[in-house]
């Protein structure tokens, strides 16, 4: 009778036990599909500016958008800054299940100038936000330094370095704003933001084509209407010779082609 029981719960042992290792295989591959679409994310967010304009303007493959936006600490955004860049973009993008923004402070690096490829390893450090489901992630990074590429006549304000990504050089945008002369931090914040986003966006003819050619040859991917949003001065330090009081708009040229391409 002692050994009839042994072998019973014997038998019950190795049946949970084989219902615990079925579970563990399910569960094991569930989680290596979802790491395979995580890398698959990562892998498609780093692909040049312009390449998933469709996906952010159009509602076929992606109804919503995650901002992320990590600030170095000590730059955060004007408290206006996120509200209305998000107010602007979703007046442009086909997203139903709208724009949810994520914010965070990071440590500062102390670094004087940064290069593109700076940029790209503090985002792929810190970054979170990517394309999941039916949801396509925006990256926005503010740095605490200058773009290594800053010449004496000409700053970089910010700049789109991949599909999803931007960059703002904090210490530039503090350095010419709030002051005698220069527009507020939130207006040139908003003015360079919207202007990096409309190149994600594809403008111009840079993953978006162009319904009417207006392209300014001299400085490819921008506009050659010098009140539209997408001129080229807006990302530089040369704003201060075009931004009087309202923040540009983006013109009828530009404005055809995101709707030609999914667009509101």
């Amino acid at each position: 009778m002692h050994f009839t029981n042994i072998k019973k719960h014997s038998k019950a042992k190795h049946a949970w036990l084989l219902i615990v290792g079925m579970l563990l295989i399910t569960t094991s591959c569930f989680k290596d599909n979802e790491v395979d679409e995580r890398v698959q994310s990562i892998r498609a967010a780093k692909r040049p500016p312009g390449v998933s304009a469709h996906e952010i303007l159009s509602s076929e493959t992606y109804k919503s958008i995650k901002l992320e936006i990590h600030h170095m600490e000590g730059y955060p955004l004007s408290s206006s800054t996120a509200s209305t860049v998000i107010n602007w973009l979703e007046g442009l993008v086909n997203k139903p299940m709208g724009i949810q923004l994520v914010t965070k402070a990071i440590p500062a690096k102390g670094k004087e100038k940064y290069s593109v490829q700076d940029v790209r390893d503090i985002e792929d450090e810190n970054r979170t936000a990517y394309n999941t489901g039916e949801e396509l992630g925006l990256y926005i990074l503010i740095v605490d330094g200058y773009f290594e590429k800053d010449t004496e006549t000409e700053a970089s304000l910010g700049f789109a370095h991949r599909n999803t990504s931007i960059v703002l050089l904090g210490k530039r945008m503090a350095e010419n704003s709030n002051r005698l002369g220069k527009p507020d931090k939130d207006r040139l914040e908003i003015t360079v933001l919207e202007h990096e986003l409309g190149h994600l966006l594809g403008l111009v003819n840079l993953g978006t084509e162009m319904t009417t050619d207006h392209e300014d040859h001299e400085y490819g991917g921008h506009c050659d209407n010098e009140d539209c949003l997408m001129y080229w001065a807006v990302e530089t330090n040369n704003i201060f010779n075009t931004l009087n009081q309202p923040i540009p708009t983006l013109d009828e040229n530009c404005r055809n082609d995101l709707k030609a391409n999914g667009g509101r």
